[in-house]
């Protein structure tokens, strides 16, 4: 029994590696340009992808993938920033494998890794559930205070 629960830890560690690793390009190549690599954000451009106000955006476990599948537009404020600019909707750009892979990096660099894991079902819930980038920022409201 501990050598199955071993030799399945053993097994499954490169995979989780490979996921992180392609998680971290996948971000860098659609998030970055204007996220940065560290999700630190872009002023006035980007909000911060991290900080106090991700911890409740995050307990929504349908946001995230409500915002990389449907965009956000229109103006939001990050504390005392405030921030114009238009989050493109990846969901007719990328399956929802590389979703995963781009949102559970994110949740990472937002030390929120020992969360349970975003799923593909958790995209395929969020195309299901019409949405458009303005509705996204209602949701974004009505999750902060």
């Amino acid at each position: 029994m501990i050598l199955r629960a071993w030799l399945s830890a053993a097994l499954l560690a490169p995979t989780l590696a490979l996921a992180a690793e392609d998680g971290a390009k996948l971000f860098e190549r659609h998030c970055a340009a204007c996220h940065q690599a560290d999700a630190s954000g872009t002023v006035g451009l980007a909000p911060p992808l991290k900080g106090e106000h991700w911890t409740r955006l995050g307990a929504d476990r349908s946001y995230l993938p409500t915002v990389l599948v449907h965009g956000l537009s229109g103006p939001i404020q990050v504390g005392a920033l405030r921030f114009v600019g238009s989050m493109p909707a990846f969901g007719a750009q990328l399956p929802d494998e590389e979703l995963v892979l781009i949102a559970n990096h994110l949740r990472g660099l937002q030390g929120a890794a020992d969360a349970a894991p975003l799923t593909a079902a958790d995209f395929t819930a969020a195309r299901a559930a019409a949405g458009s980038p303005p509705a996204t920022r209602l949701k974004r409201q009505s999750l902060l205070p």
